[in-house]
């Protein structure tokens, strides 16, 4: 049996920032949090790296018992240099030498992933896509990302260092504008960001629609959980707001199974807090999108870890670091 490494996960959002140690089987020995909402880099990078030299000391271990650490950070990023570049939700990280940083503060090796990198890794070695040698993780909350795991490898970087954006697939051609620029992206359609925005649009002035009543009137309260509240009302909008979503999440997952052939298909955030709800009228509409034995061959389940991906992204890449340098260190099975 493999030993049980520590390893010790950063995990860099939008409006948090936490940090996780944990072991190579998967379990979490602590964990920490802060609001990452306006901070500094240069006031921030020393509390955690003081934070994780506190939570390494409190279960009686010397730094050196750490065999590395991982970062998950957003994109846009230097992902080889580990740099930070252009947050999109915190304007004041840019060009962030963040692991550099904590490479230097705390002695210890480390590795900087893209979130949805990470979130892939978690789910391949600690949820649910222990034992698979292909695998695609979507996460499925206010956008869309997605990270591939490949005949046992994660695939990333590619000649722009872009591969893996599958948000970013074109599902309509000059379809709705994205965040992105670009016009008809998979998450201009199924992200939640998108779609709370175009509930907003086409439902201004419209104060007698169910969606705005079960937000209170309050236009900047329509969002993903007002919109599934009225798909279980049965309100015909949301209906068939629900079902052009669904649609377009089997186009785009489609085109996945097609290309890729995975074993399984993991779904983040919408699909387990929604349940079947979610996920079923997708699975009708996927005979449309792609063939049926990549299709039959392929589970399409929700994410095993939910909520305690975060705590385990920045470990798994601190793990997926060390299988790809040193060699395999175990997969968590």
């Amino acid at each position: 049996m493999q030993k049980d490494l520590v390893l010790l996960g950063f995990d860099v959002g939008g409006t948090k920032l936490g940090i996780g140690l944990g072991t190579s089987s998967g379990r979490i020995l602590d964990g920490w949090r802060m609001a990452n909402v306006n901070t500094r880099p240069e006031e921030v990078l020393p509390r955690i790296a003081a934070e994780a030299r506190r939570m390494v000391e409190k279960q009686g271990l010397r730094m050196e018992d750490v065999a590395a650490f991982g970062i998950s950070a957003p994109f846009p990023a230097d992902a080889k240099r580990g740099i930070m570049l252009d947050p999109p939700n915190n304007p004041l990280w840019r060009n962030v030498p963040i692991l550099e940083y904590l490479s230097d503060a705390l002695k210890i090796p480390g590795a900087f992933e893209n979130d949805a990198n990470s979130a892939a890794l978690a789910e391949w070695f600690f949820g649910a896509g222990k034992g698979c040698e292909n695998m695609v993780y979507l996460t499925m909350s206010t956008g869309i990302g997605g990270g591939i795991i490949a005949s046992g490898r994660l695939i990333r970087g590619g000649a722009a260092l872009s591969a893996g954006e599958i948000g970013h697939l074109c599902v309509q051609v000059g379809g709705r504008k994205c965040s992105c620029g670009q016009e008809g992206c998979y998450e201009a359609y199924c992200g939640g960001r998108a779609v709370a925005l175009r509930m907003r649009e086409e439902l201004s002035g419209k104060p007698e629609s169910m969606i705005m009543r079960l937000a209170g009137g309050d236009p900047e309260k329509v969002d993903m959980i007002v919109l599934e509240k009225a798909v279980r009302a049965n309100d015909p909008y949301a209906l068939a707001l629900w079902d052009e979503i669904a649609l377009r999440n089997a186009q785009a997952m489609g085109m996945l199974i097609n290309m890729l052939n995975p074993e399984k298909l993991i779904l983040g955030t919408l699909a387990w807090a929604v349940g079947d709800l979610y996920t079923d009228p997708v699975k009708k509409y996927l005979p449309r999108f792609c063939w049926k034995e990549p299709r039959e061959a392929c589970a399409i389940v929700s994410s095993a870890l939910k909520r305690e991906i975060s705590s385990c992204a920045g470990i798994a890449a601190a793990l997926n670091y060390l299988n790809e340098s040193e060699g395999p260190a175990g997969r968590g099975e």
